[in-house]
């Protein structure tokens, strides 16, 4: 009877140990998937962020980039079929079930300077509104908003005369712009920034934290360099 029960104390003993190395290699392995899924969203979001700025156009309507020190805005390019369209992107940072995240919205395709003027409008009440966005895909005024990953804050600096500057708003000038024509693109950015800086303070606690920059600058300031 004394060796069935250190027998069975054994048994208890070794499932016991067993288990627990389950259950730490099931959350390593849980923790590698949240910090794959963290970094390949990162990492879609900055290339989707160097596209938006890359394809930027100036129209005489509306600012290519305005940062007003909560949303960012920019007019863009956007190939549809064999014609050229317009799109109106917003970033910004708001609550998506419950979480602060780093959000990217886009307008429809725009052809007409009417849709692009209420397209610019609809960004910026997108971005004022408070509402809670329970779904990473969302339709919002129009167009869609994707969550690109959790944020505590981001910034912003432009480049200007050899030095970068915090900025509290970017605007064109407004000069040497040409009328916006249907299904045509303005490929001017003489008005738009030198280079852009990008700040974001990921959180700590999650699967990615600290700070990250990215640096892009003006392909048109680069070659008059």
């Amino acid at each position: 009877m004394v060796e069935v029960l250190v027998a069975l104390s054994l048994m208890a003993l070794l499932a016991l140990m067993s288990w627990r190395g389950l259950d730490a290699m099931l959350r390593v392995a849980q923790v590698t998937r949240d910090s794959s899924a963290s970094i390949g969203g990162l990492q879609i979001g900055l290339a989707q962020w160097a596209v938006d700025l890359d394809r930027l156009v100036e129209t005489p309507d509306v600012n290519a980039l305005d940062w007003d020190g909560h949303v960012l805005r920019m007019v863009r390019s956007s190939p549809v079929g064999s014609a050229e369209a317009l799109l109106v992107v917003a970033w910004t940072l708001r609550s998506v079930a419950g979480s602060p995240q780093w959000v990217r919205w886009q307008s429809e395709p725009l052809s007409q300077r009417t849709e692009l003027i209420n397209a610019w409008q609809q960004a910026a009440v997108w971005a004022q509104t408070d509402r809670d966005e329970r779904d990473d895909n969302t339709a919002a005024s129009g167009g869609s908003a994707v969550a690109v990953t959790p944020l505590s804050s981001w910034q912003l600096a432009y480049y200007a005369n050899g030095q970068w500057v915090p900025s509290n708003t970017l605007v064109g000038s407004g000069g040497g712009r040409r009328a916006l024509q249907a299904n045509a693109v303005v490929a001017n950015l003489s008005d738009t920034p030198e280079g852009l800086r990008l700040l974001l303070e990921l959180p700590s606690g999650g699967a990615l934290s600290g700070s990250l920059r990215s640096d892009w600058f003006n392909p048109a300031s680069v070659v008059m360099r």
